[in-house]
């Protein structure tokens, strides 16, 4: 597959899903059968996403997966065209279910979500041959539709680090921080974010104190609104 970056799509990729789909001119999307899953281990997130793609291809039907072993499951349905997922469901391994998801199902193309965008995940991640985009969960809905797009079309969009994780290098948030700021500002508690990441409550505190250090803030709450252009 080519790489392409995110501009480059923007500006390149404009033919129709319906073609991209491969659907016989004149045929409509729900006659071809044509089916997304969405995998998310959050009811909310599977909803936007849904009424995003609605949007964009009316007639798609979906199926839906929360951990891995649904999500399994969900690629061997027939007539399964693109699967957008979560990369730290319940039982994704970080990333070793999905890489076992390539291996199974090597022409189903993979558009991959996650709060994590440390520069390893990213690059193991993409390494993934059906992986063809990376998207941040702070990315715009437009970052989410090229993403698509490219993934019907074969495309492997390279990854733009968003303007939130250069913020956070300037600030001295490590990768590692700063992925266990993103799991922060979604709520999680320490043991939630601990089961995330496969590390203990403990290491957690840890990372918790060199958070609030770094951004010279007292409690959880500031360290997940912070905002270097506005202190």
């Amino acid at each position: 597959m080519t790489n392409f970056t995110l501009g480059a799509v923007v500006t390149k990729v404009r033919s129709r899903y319906a073609r991209a789909m491969a659907i016989e001119p004149g045929m409509q999307a729900a006659e071809s059968g044509v089916t997304f899953i969405i995998a998310d281990d959050h009811n909310l997130v599977r909803d936007g996403l849904k009424l995003m793609v609605s949007g964009m291809l009316p007639h798609v039907r979906f199926l839906e997966a929360d951990d891995a072993d649904s999500l399994e499951r969900a690629a061997n349905a027939p007539q399964v065209k693109l699967a957008l997922v979560d990369l730290n469901m319940p039982g994704m391994d970080r990333g070793a279910r999905l890489a076992q998801l390539a291996r199974t199902h090597p022409r189903l193309p993979l558009v991959c979500i996650s709060a994590l965008t440390s520069p390893d995940v990213v690059r193991r991640t993409l390494e993934i041959p059906t992986v063809h985009a990376f998207v941040p969960k702070s990315a715009t809905a437009d970052h989410m539709r090229v993403a698509i797009d490219a993934a019907l079309q074969g495309i492997k969009l390279m990854f733009v680090q968003p303007a939130e994780a250069q913020a956070a290098a300037e600030i001295g948030l490590s990768p590692r921080l700063e992925e266990v700021r993103a799991l922060l500002k979604q709520g999680m508690t320490n043991k939630r974010i601990a089961q995330k990441l496969n590390i203990s409550e403990g290491t957690v505190k840890n990372y918790m104190t060199e958070i609030f250090r770094a951004l010279n803030v007292s409690n959880r709450t500031q360290a997940a609104q912070y905002d270097p252009d506005i202190t």
